[in-house]
């Protein structure tokens, strides 16, 4: 959080909630986030002032954590925040974690043609598959 408001102050950022964009292992940032904010209702209020969508694109981090810790991830739906899990169709531990996301978070899954970078593999449906989610959203509200 103080990073965020040190972005905030620094004009970087607006101050609105951002999409995160977590590829592989960037994606634990968002996962530690996760896991601090569980069960609080200061730290959930912070959370939501912080991230208003996860594309999470094959991010080792979700599957480190506990199945007895997964009901973490319902944050996501209970606060209304979507979810894009994308991984490539070679990549069998991108798909384990788009399966985990979808089963926990309420993920919509992508699966792009290529391996673990994928977003480098296949570009252009990289691009279209994100903004076609962002557009759906901005649609949504």
């Amino acid at each position: 959080y103080d990073a965020f408001n040190a972005l905030v102050g620094g004009h970087v950022l607006s101050g609105k909630p951002v999409t995160v964009i977590s590829p592989s292992a960037s994606g634990k940032s968002v996962v530690d986030l996760t896991l601090s904010t569980f069960g609080s209702e200061d730290r959930t209020n912070i959370f939501r002032s912080i991230i208003s969508s996860w594309i999470p694109v094959a991010s080792p981090a979700v599957l480190r954590v506990r199945e007895k810790n997964e009901h973490v991830f319902s944050i996501f739906q209970s606060m209304g925040i979507p979810v894009l899990a994308i991984n490539g169709k070679k990549d069998a531990m991108g798909k384990k974690v788009t399966d985990k996301l979808v089963h926990t978070a309420g993920a919509i899954p992508v699966e792009l043609k290529g391996g673990h970078p994928c977003y480098l593999d296949s570009p252009n449906e990289f691009v279209d598959s994100v903004l076609s989610f962002l557009y759906g959203e901005k649609d949504q509200s």
